[in-house]
């Protein structure tokens, strides 16, 4: 378990996705803080992102494992 959360941390793009999750959710708190009813949009920035993040973790371990896998296909 230990192996497969590391592979997903070191997932080529997800920290940089993890960022601007961050940023939006921080950019929709002020919005909603200074209510200027803005929040909205950076809200649906920020699930975007999280589903292309799970997106983007599930195709890299499929590929990891069809790497890995040494069936020969006859």
């Amino acid at each position: 378990m230990k192996n497969f959360i590391e592979s997903v941390v070191r997932t080529p793009g997800m920290l940089f996705m993890s960022m601007l999750i961050t940023g939006f959710t921080i950019n929709a708190g002020v919005q909603y803080i200074n209510a200027t009813g803005f929040e909205g949009p950076n809200l649906l920035a920020a699930g975007c992102l999280l589903v292309g993040q799970f997106i983007v973790a599930v195709v890299h371990q499929m590929r990891r494992f069809g790497q890995n896998n040494t069936l020969i296909l006859q």
